[in-house]
């Protein structure tokens, strides 16, 4: 992973809470758009802890549509 991806914050589409792309359990969509770990689980996504991924992702079509970085 490159420096640039470590470090690289961005705001929750939702909320605007502060995401940390690398660390954080945030959903990403779209070319920059990521959704905060609580915001995705609210859209419905559903998160495999052990697995460390995403089994079933959030409804992100709306703000796919509407979303501007």
């Amino acid at each position: 992973m490159h420096r640039e991806e470590e470090e690289r914050e961005a705001p929750c589409a939702e909320c605007g809470a502060v995401v940390v792309v690398a660390v954080d359990r945030g959903f990403a969509f779209g070319e920059a758009g990521v959704l905060c770990f609580e915001c995705a689980l609210k859209r419905g996504g559903r998160f495999d802890a052990d697995e460390e991924r995403w089994t079933v992702d959030p409804r992100v079509s709306d703000l796919l549509r509407d979303y501007r970085p």
